[in-house]
């Protein structure tokens, strides 16, 4: 008889809802995960619909718009956002679809005006039969950083960012071997800035790898695979590539606490050694639950895993821990702290630099489920940076609050 296999689960990147931020549009997202937390009883209680639309507005003060270390900049912001989604079954398929549209207004910085976007879409399918696997799509614009390499002075100009993955994988069960299975994964990065001096900055990434997974027990799984990863920065035709053995593993305790970690041996051009991830997501029960990533790898992989505050380049290698306490005050009353710290090594082949920066960040943030599907909430974040190069170091703390309505 077939053995039923379930989807593949990724262990190297899951996208997870991060606080430790550095920006406020950033910010701005955070607050919006955590009053989707918080309605989540109202839609289950209603029946669990498919489907949800709603709008959130913010306002947020900021005291170093800019990220620079002399002559801070403060301003005050306005952002509305259009919210909206779907997740079903059609079949043994399952479909969904997530879309948040932005509008983002400087009090004084009006120049820095602009409309953002997040989408993000996928398959997950399976056959009768031993084979199943995932389609998925995410695009999104923001503003970016104005502070964010040491490869580009800081900058007061804006500066859009556009971030697009896509990622295919396939999974064969082995009838003969019922606990084992093979899988294979295709991923595509790729980063565009509207300000040409951050050409450099950009790339175009593809990634495959192929392996076999050993489901040991029901809270256990393991698995083996090479990676291969080749990309390419558009503007001056610079290429890369890295080659990847990666273990990996599963630990389910509970049906709602998880830990999946990565164990690699990697090398490219730039560096060799041994990179990983682990993400642990505790939830005891009662009124409290606990997220934690931890990663060293490049900026990429890093940024991927869901940590926002290193620096996505390709050859950066980073050391990083960002972790996420949410407490339930009351039914309707949630507090969250958040907090980490990214280390961080260069070395660029393109300019024959190296340098090395560190930065910090916390975050303390509430929020109240005041009607079935309105939120209120307010958060409070700080992050500093200390580099060898004191043009890019930086102190800066963003706080703002909102209101999201829901209809699901």
């Amino acid at each position: 008889m077939k053995r039923h296999h379930r989807p593949p689960t990724r262990y190297a990147s899951p996208r997870l809802p991060s606080f430790a931020l550095t920006s406020p549009m950033k910010l701005r997202a955070s607050l919006l995960a955590l009053a989707a937390g918080l309605a989540a009883p109202a839609w289950a209680q209603s029946g669990g619909s498919p489907w949800y639309v709603g709008a959130s507005v913010g306002h947020y003060y900021t005291n170093n718009v800019f990220r620079t270390s002399a002559s801070e900049t403060s301003d005050r912001l306005t952002s509305l956002s259009l919210l909206g989604g779907v997740d079903t079954r059609l079949g043994r398929q399952r479909v969904y679809a997530n879309l948040r549209l932005n509008d983002t207004r400087y009090q004084d910085n009006t120049r820095l005006n602009n409309n953002g976007y997040d989408l993000g879409t996928g398959v997950n399918w399976e056959t009768v039969g031993n084979l199943s696997g995932t389609l998925d799509y995410t695009r999104k614009r923001t503003l970016a950083d104005f502070n964010s390499t040491t490869a580009i002075a800081p900058t007061t100009e804006r500066n859009l960012q556009t971030d697009q993955s896509a990622t295919a994988s396939v999974r064969l069960g082995l009838p003969q071997l019922s606990n084992y299975s093979l899988e294979a994964m295709w991923i595509h990065r790729e980063r565009e800035y509207s300000l040409p001096i951050f050409d450099s900055q950009e790339y175009r990434q593809d990634a495959q790898s192929l392996g076999v997974l050993y489901n040991a027990s029901s809270a256990w799984r393991f698995g083996l695979a090479g990676r291969y990863t080749k990309g390419k920065v558009p503007a001056n035709g610079f290429e890369y590539d890295r080659k990847d053995l990666d273990l990996t593993a599963q630990w389910r305790a509970t049906g709602s606490s998880s830990l999946n970690a990565r164990v690699s041996r990697s090398k490219s051009d730039s560096f060799s050694g041994v990179t990983g991830a682990l993400v642990w997501d505790w939830r005891p029960g009662g009124r409290w639950s606990l997220n934690t990533q931890f990663s060293r790898d490049t900026g990429i992989e890093t940024y991927y895993l869901g940590i926002n505050n290193g620096l996505s380049d390709y050859n950066r290698v980073q050391t990083a821990l960002q972790t996420q306490l949410n407490y339930q005050l009351t039914g309707k009353v949630t507090l969250q702290l958040g907090g980490g710290f990214t280390r961080l090594s260069r070395n660029d082949d393109q300019f024959g630099t190296s340098s090395r920066d560190n930065s910090r960040q916390y975050s303390l943030g509430i929020a109240w489920q005041a009607l079935r599907n309105v939120t209120l909430g307010c958060q409070y974040n700080r992050v500093s940076r200390d580099t060898t190069n004191a043009l890019y170091d930086y102190g800066a703390y963003t706080a703002g609050c909102y209101v999201q309505g829901m209809i699901r």
